[in-house]
C-alpha cells in the first residue's frame, strides 16, 4: 500500500509540473504580442500615405460619409482662411455644397512616426470652393493617432501656397545703377580733361614769355 501511495504522489507531482509549462508559454506569447503591436515606421508610412490617397479621392467626390471614416470624433481643422472646423462642421459643408471640390489630391507626402502618432506634411493640389472662397494649392500638416479602430486623423492645418511677391529684379537694379556709374566716370574724365587743358594753357603762356 505504501508503494502505491508513493507512486500516486509522484504522478500527481509530474502532472502539476506539466500544467505549469503552458502558462509560461501563454505569458510569453502575450508579451510578444504586446511588443509587436506597434508597427514599424515603414508600415505606418505606407498606411498613412494610403489613407491620404483615399481621403483625397473622397473629397474629389465630395463624399462626406467616406471622408468621415478617416476622421476622429474630436478632429479639428484649421483652414487656409484661418477658420477652425470640427469634424461635423467639415462634413456638413460637404453635404450642403458649401464646400465643393472639383479635384483634391495630397502630393509629395512626408511622414514621421512617433509610436502611436504620425505627422504628415504634404502639398495639396485642389480646385473648388470652400465656403464661397476659391480653393487653391496649399501645404498641409496632418496629424494621425492610432486608436482602437485603427489610424485616425485627429488634426489638420492648411496654409495657402502663394506665389513669391513681385519686386524689382536684381538685373533691373543693376541696370539702374549702371548709368550712375557711367556718369561718375564721365565726370572724372571731364575733370581730367579740364586739368589737362589748364596745364597746356599754362605751358603755352610760359613759352610766350
Amino acid at each position: 500500500m505504501l508503494y502505491f501511495a508513493l507512486l500516486i504522489s509522484a504522478l500527481m507531482f509530474v502532472n502539476s509540473c506539466g500544467n505549469y509549462a503552458p502558462n509560461v508559454n501563454t505569458a510569453n506569447t502575450n508579451a510578444n504580442a504586446n511588443t509587436n503591436s506597434t508597427s514599424s515606421p515603414a508600415v505606418v508610412e505606407a498606411d498613412v500615405k494610403k489613407m491620404l490617397t483615399d481621403m483625397g479621392a473622397a473629397m474629389s467626390r465630395n463624399d462626406a460619409e467616406a471622408l468621415g471614416r478617416f476622421l476622429s470624433d474630436d478632429y479639428r481643422l484649421v483652414s487656409p482662411a484661418g477658420d477652425i472646423q470640427t469634424k461635423e462642421e467639415r462634413l456638413s459643408d460637404l453635404r450642403s455644397g458649401a464646400t465643393k471640390f472639383e479635384s483634391f489630391a495630397y502630393e509629395d507626402v512626408n511622414v514621421r512616426t512617433y509610436g502611436d502618432t504620425a505627422v504628415a506634411i504634404a502639398r495639396v493640389n485642389v480646385k473648388g470652393k470652400v465656403r464661397g472662397r476659391d480653393a487653391g494649392p496649399a501645404t498641409a500638416t496632418i496629424v494621425f493617432a492610432k486608436t482602437k479602430d485603427g489610424w485616425k486623423v485627429v488634426s489638420g492645418q492648411a496654409t495657402p501656397a502663394s506665389a513669391p511677391p513681385a519686386g524689382t529684379s536684381p538685373t533691373a537694379n543693376t541696370a539702374t545703377r549702371t548709368p550712375a556709374a557711367g556718369n561718375t566716370n564721365a565726370r572724372n574724365t571731364s575733370t581730367t580733361n579740364t586739368a589737362g587743358n589748364a596745364n597746356t594753357n599754362r605751358a603755352n603762356m610760359n613759352v610766350n614769355r
